[in-house]
């Protein structure tokens, strides 16, 4: 890529790793970065990982806040 600098593809690979599943730690490992660096400069740029992040917030909420029925008083 004409241009290009190296760093352009670091975060290429992060936000790749991020999205396919890898952990901030994993990252953080073969960029030579600690996991607060990888959670504040890739983590937010990665679609995917996004994606995982909002499928996880919906499955909670359909677990975590069942709808409420209503008290009907008993008739015979």
């Amino acid at each position: 890529m004409p241009g290009a600098h190296a760093h352009r593809f670091r975060h290429t690979l992060a936000t790749g790793l991020l999205g396919m599943g890898a952990t901030e730690q994993d990252v953080a490992d073969i960029l030579g970065n600690s996991p607060a660096i990888v959670r504040k400069h890739y983590g937010k740029w990665s679609p995917a990982r996004q994606k995982r992040i909002d499928n996880l917030m919906h499955a909670a909420n359909s677990c975590t806040f069942p709808v409420r029925q209503e008290k009907r008083p008993v008739t015979n």
